[in-house]
C-alpha cells in the first residue's frame, strides 16, 4: 500500500507545498519517501512547457532495492511513473519485454515492468497485467498525463483538473489539502443516504473525483492548455453469460488466483473471519501446503462475536492463529480512528474490525491477504438467499403498501423485500427511499439499472448487482 501525491501545471509549483500536503499521506508508504520536481521541457525534453511536483511514499514489498524506487524514469522511452499496487504477472511480463531487446535497471521490479510495458506497448499493455494499481504515468515525447486504474478498482486515485492544473492523489484529504479548501457535492451526499457510498466517479467533495475502476483518463497539453479524455479499458458486464458452470475450471482459476498473490519479498498474514470469503481462502492456502497465519477479532457480545467460525477454521487446517478481543465498553476509541481514516463517509461496520484487525497485524507484517470480494463472487451475503427464496412470493400490492407505509417508522425495506420483482426485492436490501423522503430530498435509485434488464439468470443478476456496487464504493 504505498501512496503518492502530485500536481502538474502551465503555471510555477510550489514543490514544498506539494511535500507539505504529503503529511496526509506518508502513512501509506513508511518505507522511503522521494520528492520529484521538474519543467518537463528542461529536464525532459519535452516539446511543451509544463510543470510537476510529485511525491512518493514507498510501501517495498517486490524488489526492496533503491533501484525500485520511485517515481521512476526510463531515459529509453522518456516517460516516467508512479505506481502503486502490485502486478502478479511481472515476472512472465518482464521475460515477454526481455526478448523485444528492452533492458531492465532492477532485478526483480513489477514497477519497471509497467514502465518498459506501457512505454513500449501503450495501452494495450493494460490487456496483459494481471494485478491491482494505480497508476499515473508521463510520456514527455507525446505530452501525455495518464491517470490509470485496475479493473477491481483496489488502489485509489483522486484528482482534480482543470485546463491549467492537474492534481491527483492516493487519497481525498491531501488533495482537498492541495486545492485549499472544499463545499460538500449534495448529490454525492443524497447518493451516500441513500446507498451508505458515494459512487465512483464522483466524491463527497464538489469538483473533486475518483477514477474509476477499470478507467484511463488521459490528459494532453495543448495549444497551453490541459485537454481531459477517458475510457474504460475494462468492465464486468462484458463477462457475464449464460455459460454452464464447471466446478473444475472455477476452482482452477480461484487456486491461480490466490497462488499469484503470495508472491512478495516480505512475510504474508491473512485475515480470517471464518466467513466464506476468507475461509475459501484459507483452504486453498493450506491445500497447498502454505504455511498460514492467520488473525480474527472477538467480541464479549455474543450477538456481534464471529469467532467460534474463525477458530473452526484455524483448527481445521492447523493455522498460526492469532485473537484480538474486543470489550464493546472500551470500543469508542478504535471507532472514531476507525472513522477518521476514510477519505469520505462509508457506512459498512465491518469497518471497524478490519482497522483493529490492520492494526495488529502491521506490528509484523507488511502484506495481508483477505477475502475482499469474495461474498460478491461466491453469493456469499444472506441477502442474496433471501431474495431468492422470495422469488415465488407474488405480493402485487408491496409497492403500493410501501408508498403508504409512514416515513417516520422506519425505512419499510421489509415490505419491498416481498415483491414479485426481483430488482425490487434486492434493492430494498440497500436503498432507504423513506430516509430521503423524510429527509425531502429528492433522488433517483438509478445506480446500476442496466443489471437487471440483461438476459440472465437472476443469481447471475444478483451477483453482477453486486460486483458493480462494490466496485461503485471504491
Amino acid at each position: 500500500m504505498c501512496g503518492f501525491i502530485g500536481k502538474v501545471s502551465l503555471n510555477e509549483i510550489n514543490g514544498q507545498e506539494v511535500l507539505n500536503c504529503n503529511n496526509l499521506i506518508e502513512c501509506r508508504g513508511p518505507d522511503q519517501k522521494k520528492q520529484l520536481t521538474a519543467n518537463a521541457k528542461d529536464d525532459f525534453n519535452a516539446n511543451v512547457d509544463f510543470n510537476l511536483s510529485v511525491v512518493f511514499n514507498r510501501l517495498s514489498i517486490i524488489d526492496l532495492s533503491e533501484l525500485a524506487s520511485q517515481p521512476m524514469y526510463s531515459k529509453q522511452f522518456n516517460s516516467l511513473i508512479l505506481f502503486n499496487g502490485e502486478i502478479f504477472n511481472h515476472q512472465h511480463l518482464r521475460l515477454e519485454l526481455e526478448n523485444k531487446k528492452i533492458k531492465f535497471f532492477t532485478d526483480h521490479s513489477d514497477t519497471e515492468v509497467l514502465l518498459n510495458g506501457i512505454s513500449f506497448y501503450g495501452l494495450d499493455f493494460l490487456d496483459k497485467v494481471i494485478g491491482q494499481f494505480a497508476i499515473v504515468f508521463f510520456d514527455f515525447n507525446k505530452n501525455n498525463i495518464y491517470l490509470i486504474r485496475d479493473r477491481l478498482g483496489q488502489k485509489p486515485i483522486f484528482y482534480k483538473s482543470d485546463q491549467n492544473n492537474l492534481s491527483f492523489s492516493s487519497n481525498l484529504k491531501s488533495l482537498i489539502s492541495l486545492n485549499k479548501g472544499y463545499t460538500i457535492d449534495e448529490t454525492s451526499l443524497f447518493t451516500y443516504l441513500d446507498l451508505g457510498v458515494v459512487p465512483s466517479p464522483k466524491t463527497i467533495i464538489k469538483d473533486l473525483y475518483k477514477v474509476k475502476p477499470g478507467e484511463v483518463i488521459k490528459f494532453k497539453i495543448q495549444n497551453e492548455k490541459f485537454i481531459k479524455e477517458d475510457f474504460d479499458y475494462w468492465n464486468i458486464e462484458d463477462f457475464v453469460g449464460e455459460e454452464k458452470f464447471e466446478s473444475e475450471k472455477f476452482f482452477e482459476l480461484f487456486n491461480d488466483s490466490v497462488n499469484s498473490r503470495l508472491i512478495s519479498d516480505v512475510p504474508i498474514a491473512n485475515f480470517l473471519s471464518g466467513g466464506i470469503d476468507s475461509t475459501s481462502l484459507i483452504k486453498c492456502l493450506n491445500d497447498n501446503g502454505k504455511n498460514v497465519n492467520t488473525f480474527s477479532v472477538s467480541y464479549d457480545d455474543d450477538r456481534y462475536d464471529e469467532s467460534i467460525w474463525s477458530s473452526q477454521v484455524a483448527d481445521r487446517y492447523k493455522t498460526n492463529h492469532s485473537t484480538e478481543n474486543i470489550y464493546i465498553h472500551e470500543i469508542n476509541e478504535s471507532l472514531d480512528d476507525s472513522i477518521d481514516i476514510f477519505d469520505e463517509p462509508y457506512s459498512d461496520p465491518s469497518t471497524l474490525p478490519s482497522f483493529i484487525l490492520s492494526k495488529l497485524i502491521s506490528k509484523n507484517y507488511k502484506v495481508a491477504l483477505s477475502g475482499d470480494g469474495g461474498d460478491e463472487l461466491l453469493g456469499g451475503y444472506l441477502r442474496t438467499k433471501l431474495a431468492l427464496d422470495n422469488k415465488n412470493f407474488k405480493f402485487n400490492l408491496s409497492e403500493k403498501t410501501f408508498n403508504l407505509y409512514p416515513s417516520i417508522f422506519g425505512s419499510g425495506s421489509k415490505i419491498l423485500s416481498k415483491s414479485e420483482n426481483i430488482e425490487t426485492r434486492y434493492r430494498s436490501f440497500f436503498h432507504d427511499n423513506k430516509l430521503l423522503n423524510l429527509l425531502k430530498i429528492n433522488h433517483q435509485n438509478q445506480e446500476f439499472d442496466s443489471v437487471f434488464k440483461k438476459n440472465i439468470s437472476d443469481y447471475k443478476k444478483l451477483m453482477l448487482f453486486e460486483y458493480k456496487l462494490y466496485l461503485s464504493e471504491m
